[in-house]
């Protein structure tokens, strides 16, 4: 099934929702319809998102752009601003629009690469030779850790990236991921804004991080990070991965911190634009519009994705057995973790669903089954993993055409082969990229 560009194959749940949930729900949060709301110049002055700056005097806007967001974010601002703003965009995305008054960069992603350390040598030139005359506009989105990168001396490029798939591969929060990327990074937390004393900034950002903490968000490089190299070095040596990554890191986190100084930065302009709050809204709003009752459980998800499922399943079962009014809708947001042991394809959504499938089957052997149930899980960005899919949806029909049964769901999960799987049986959400990235959205229909 097809909704404008959303492809969900299969059989998806409920005549049509899940496709028009995954669109409404990007929707809401593009760079597009955003700064339409709150980005506006009128003469002299711009109103940006509930504060205005006086433009007269100024001698440029200078604009920076990083993370998945990046380009469809400076677009926006350039057909706004016209030629009174010039900038650099760093991005893991394929150019596709038309801004004419951008440096265009493609990087890497979720591991900085030669462009991401091109594009933050690019940036670092042209932040550091602003003026008090000039304003600096930040625009912030996921992926802009990757996507401008510097490493600080004493680490190489190779041992940065050997250290962060470590940590991926072993499922360690995001949070802490940040933590040890910011201080492995010469332009992470604050050290971008830092680089200009004198020029006013503004950071728009939109936020790809559960609880929308900014110091997260692209590893914070505009804002105050409260860490030091020692907290980065503490929490890799209590995880117990300290022996496992380059003993560069470590060393260096140890020498950072003998001379470590906390950034003092501006009291500048910092807002989060767009997060999943509003995603989440708006997928409630479709849901109550297609006539279901709807309820948003949480958005703070972030757990591992077998915890996460047993969650999904624990609240599907408890629907049927206190006999909750059907149709009814239940949203999550937020971001699950895989533990990664296999070399298959797929992604932390592919892989919530394929184990959520895996209890359903667990179930069914004990003669309990869901059989109007379907659960959906799908990140924002339109890229899960190393898939081209979005995520992906499961129900008891998809369950009863699995020949393997039970056996086969099992191996798959071992081998973090979801997208595999849902290749094979249906279930894959597809949007191709959204110009946007405010975490993953979950949910149970049942009718």
């Amino acid at each position: 099934m097809k909704d404008s560009g959303i492809s969900v194959t299969g059989n998806p749940p409920a005549n049509g929702l899940l496709p028009k949930i995954v669109k409404d729900s990007i929707d809401s949060v593009k760079p597009s319809v955003l700064f339409e709301q709150g980005f506006h110049l009128c003469e002299d002055k711009l109103e940006a998102f509930g504060k205005e700056f006086d433009l007269s005097g100024r001698k440029k806007i200078k604009c920076v752009a990083i993370g998945k967001s990046a380009e469809a974010m400076a677009y926006e601002v350039e057909k706004r601003l016209g030629d009174r703003v010039v900038g650099i965009i760093a991005t893991p995305i394929d150019r596709h629009l038309d801004e004419r008054r951008f440096h265009f960069f493609k990087t890497g992603h979720p591991f900085p690469d030669d462009g991401s350390v091109k594009a933050a040598g690019e940036i670092q030139t042209f932040v550091s030779s602003s003026t008090g005359q000039d304003l600096l506009l930040f625009l912030i989105s996921g992926g802009g850790s990757a996507a401008s990168f510097l490493p600080v001396n004493g680490v190489t490029l190779s041992e940065v990236n050997e250290t962060l798939r470590i940590l991926f591969d072993n499922g360690i929060p995001i949070d802490k991921i940040n933590l040890v990327r910011r201080h492995l990074s010469l332009l992470a937390g604050g050290k971008l804004a830092a680089l200009s004393k004198e020029a006013e900034k503004i950071s728009l950002i939109i936020s790809d991080v559960v609880g929308n903490d900014t110091s997260n968000i692209a590893s914070g490089p505009t804002v105050r990070d409260w860490s030091t190299p020692g907290d980065a070095y503490n929490f890799l040596d209590e995880s117990g991965l300290i022996n496992k990554i380059p003993s560069s890191v470590p060393q260096t986190f140890t020498k950072l911190n003998e001379t470590f100084s906390r950034i003092i930065l501006r009291d500048d302009f910092v807002k989060i634009i767009g997060s999943n709050n509003k995603a989440v809204k708006a997928a409630e709003s479709t849901g109550i519009e297609k006539g279901f009752k709807t309820l948003i459980l949480t958005r703070l998800v972030n757990l591992s994705t077998e915890v996460a499922a047993e969650l999904l399943i624990s609240v599907a079962r408890s629907i049927e057995i206190e006999g909750m009014q059907i149709p009814l809708l239940i949203l999550l947001a937020g971001e699950t973790t895989v533990k990664v042991k296999g070399t298959g394809n797929g992604g932390r959504n592919q892989q919530l669903m394929l184990e959520t499938l895996c209890k359903l089957a667990e179930l069914a052997v004990q003669e309990v089954f869901l059989a109007n149930t379907s659960f959906f899980s799908f990140g924002t960005d339109g890229k899960d993993g190393n898939s081209d899919a979005a995520g992906a949806f499961v129900s008891a029909d998809i369950l009863k055409n699995v020949r393997g049964g039970l056996q086969e769901i099992k191996e798959y999960i071992s081998k973090n082969d979801s997208n595999s799987f849902f290749k094979k049986y249906g279930g894959l959400i597809t949007t191709g990229p959204t110009d946007t990235n405010v975490m993953d959205i979950m949910g149970i229909i049942a009718e």
